[in-house]
């Protein structure tokens, strides 16, 4: 089990992007949902944007990630497979950055869920800022690498 349950996850969420939704015009969109599948989501949007957290919920350990998903005109312009327009922050860095190392360090208390996050803004703000502002120009490069 992790050591701590009850993660405020959304209190984590705020705190840690707060910045990057004032700079970038995203709107969370209410409180954590239970997705189903062992993992709750939290939702900021803007325009065809949205940002989703994720914190997945293991035996021993909490599950933590970012994703992008595009939709609209904005989807349509990045990729013409519907499919591929959902990635995950860092699915993105791995493909931009051949030398980029995901930490994979188990989280199993709020600090470190916490810390994990901050990696996790770390890695958006700097191989997702185009993409936050609205310039999807390099999600094709992504999407091939994945194809590869």
């Amino acid at each position: 089990m992790p050591k701590e349950k009850d993660i405020p996850f959304l209190s984590i969420i705020k705190e840690t992007f707060g910045s990057v939704f004032e700079e970038y015009g995203f709107e969370l969109q209410g409180e954590a949902i239970w997705t189903g599948m062992g993992e709750y989501i939290i939702t900021a949007k803007k325009g065809d944007i949205e940002l989703n957290f994720y914190l997945g919920l293991s035996p021993l350990f909490y599950l933590c990630s970012v994703g992008i998903r595009l939709s609209g005109e904005l989807g349509e312009r990045a990729t013409t497979d519907p499919k591929a327009r959902n990635l995950g922050v860092s699915t993105i860095a791995e493909c931009l950055d051949p030398e980029y190392k995901s930490s994979r360090k188990s989280s199993q208390t709020s600090e470190e869920v916490r810390q994990t996050f901050e990696n996790r803004k770390e890695d958006l703000l700097k191989y997702c800022k185009d993409i936050l502002s609205g310039d999807v120009s390099v999600w094709s490069t992504v999407v091939n690498c994945l194809s590869q």
